[in-house]
């Protein structure tokens, strides 16, 4: 039996978004994360930094134990669901479960356009097409709490450090390193937000048991030992989005009777799976699921995930509730999802988005805290 961890009411990734308004003087939209509060009251000059995908166990089992990421105090806190980037940064950033801003998934079908995008590049994610402008972020904007910050506190320095698919952002680790070293040179309060797109980037190549997940982490432990001795007057919490795990994939049209019972390939993700049936065939969709995948995935109707609150709190606002089918499968195995009619395997070794400590469990991982 693999463990399986649901979201966190009180320690997770929004309550500690929420944490950093309160911080501010902006009044939060959630509860906040209580010691992370307590954490914060004692300094003025803060850095976060997301490394994507650096979850507790990849920290456990890729980094040494006499690590920065092992030895400093941390916090433990859970990523939201589903556990996945498009999901959780974006419940970071603005401060609001899935439920509430509609980031659902890395594909979320719009009924209007009948295309389905991966909503991060705005690609159709059945012709691979690249369509110009970004529909998801166009409909559904993400208010960062970090911009409303600066507005609302100008004496606060809060600036923003990213990947090279931002202008201006980072091309490698060293370079992301010294923006971060920028970013703080300014005397007085300060408040940086930073993302790096590793280890996840390589964890799914490679899987959790890789080398170069060990190396990768190993580096990144040491531009933090850096940061930690030149920036000594400076809070740097360091956090993930989501863990991931190893996976099997399974194709949706393996079965030509599953498959036939489906209005379209799902979308969400292959952990988080969203099915649309055709509404004549329901029964046979829940029979044939139950046979094939029941071991390894949670079914929810529509209705039981918005009442269990699955995607955050209700009710649920209809820029989420129209990304759903009629069905979520949930993975709470190691297994995930993919379509290809041509049996393609999928090359991927690791992932996330399901329900498994491994996806679900991140520490916040405190540099320079002063009691």
């Amino acid at each position: 039996m693999k463990n399986i961890q649901l979201p966190s009411t009180t320690a997770n990734l929004v309550t500690a978004s929420n944490s950093i308004l309160k911080k501010y003087g902006v009044a939060p939209f959630h509860q906040t994360c209580i010691e992370l509060d307590a954490v914060l009251e004692h300094h003025d000059r803060v850095v976060f930094i997301l490394f994507d995908g650096a979850g507790t166990k990849i920290i456990e089992n890729s980094c040494k134990p006499n690590s920065v990421l092992r030895t400093r105090p941390h916090i433990k806190i859970t990523s939201i669901f589903p556990p996945t980037t498009v999901a959780a940064t974006n419940a970071f950033l603005s401060g609001l479960y899935p439920s509430e801003n509609g980031w659902l998934g890395w594909t979320q079908y719009f009924s209007d356009l009948g295309r389905a995008f991966n909503v991060f590049q705005n690609v159709d994610s059945w012709t691979k097409e690249l369509v110009p402008g970004n529909v998801m972020r166009e409909r559904y904007p993400i208010n960062n709490i970090f911009h409303i910050i600066a507005k609302v506190r100008p004496d606060v320095n809060v600036q923003e450090v990213m990947p090279h698919f931002v202008p201006g952002g980072a091309k490698n680790l060293n370079q992301f390193y010294r923006h971060i070293r920028k970013s703080v040179k300014t005397p007085g309060p300060t408040l940086v937000y930073a993302y790096w797109i590793e280890p996840d980037s390589t964890l799914h190549k490679e899987g959790t048991d890789s080398k170069k997940i060990k190396r990768i982490m190993r580096q990144i432990n040491r531009k933090l030992l850096k940061l930690e001795k030149k920036e000594p007057n400076t809070l740097f919490v360091v956090l993930a989005d989501h863990g991931l795990t190893n996976v099997k994939f399974l194709n949706i049209c393996e079965h030509t009777d599953f498959f036939e019972t489906l209005v379209r390939p799902f979308t969400l993700e292959g952990r988080a799976a969203n099915f649309y049936v055709k509404p004549e065939m329901k029964n046979q969709f829940e029979q044939l699921f139950h046979t094939y995948y029941g071991k390894y995935f949670r079914l929810f109707t529509k209705s039981d995930a918005i009442h269990e609150e699955l995607f955050g709190p209700t009710p649920m606002s209809d820029k989420a509730r129209v990304f759903l089918g009629d069905y979520i499968a949930v993975a709470i195995d190691d297994y995930g999802f993919y379509y290809s009619l041509t049996n393609e395997p999928k090359r991927m070794k690791a992932h996330h988005a399901g329900t498994l400590e491994a996806e679900m469990s991140i520490n916040l991982t405190l540099l320079n805290y002063k009691k």
